[in-house]
């Protein structure tokens, strides 16, 4: 009987234990995982005064010419606005039209990029409002435009 009561003593003793180490290691986890999260928290505090500094620079944008064509379909304006298969000229006339048909002042608006979309089929309008209507829906949709598929778009008279 007593080997029993032995028996069940270390039973429960090992049972007592093994729980007291697994509250410890919880323990242990719940410390680094907010000591993880405050790491993480400063670094995005970094990052997003790093990113307001670059948004008060590029507040005004200006449209330069690269010094020489990139190689590839991607003209890069230093700083400023990528350009993926579209020359200064109409870049400009697009990001005035976007400016006049929003009524927000161009010093205001933020280009990251402008590209010509050649797959989009367009039935009784120009490339120009085409250009206009992808970027206000865009912008009210909250959804970037190189997430956006755009088949058609097609003037409907009435």
């Amino acid at each position: 009987m007593k080997s029993e009561q032995i028996g069940m003593l270390e039973a429960l003793s090992v049972a007592v234990t093994g729980f007291i180490v697994v509250l410890i290691i919880l323990a242990l986890l719940a410390v680094i995982i907010v000591i993880l999260s405050k790491a993480i928290r400063i670094v995005e505090g970094a990052g997003k005064k790093a990113s307001s500094e670059v948004k008060e620079a590029v507040a005004a944008p200006e449209i330069k010419a690269p010094a020489a064509p990139a190689p590839a379909a991607v003209q890069a304006v230093p700083g400023y606005v990528e350009l993926y298969k579209t020359d200064l000229k109409s870049a400009a006339s697009i990001m005035a039209i976007i400016s006049h048909e929003t009524e927000i002042p161009l010093s205001r608006l933020a280009f990251k990029s402008i590209k010509l979309v050649d797959d989009v089929e367009l039935y009784k309008t120009d490339d120009k409002t085409a250009a206009m209507i992808m970027a206000i829906v865009s912008n009210q949709t909250g959804i970037s435009l190189d997430r956006l598929v755009f088949k058609s778009i097609k003037l409907i008279e009435k």
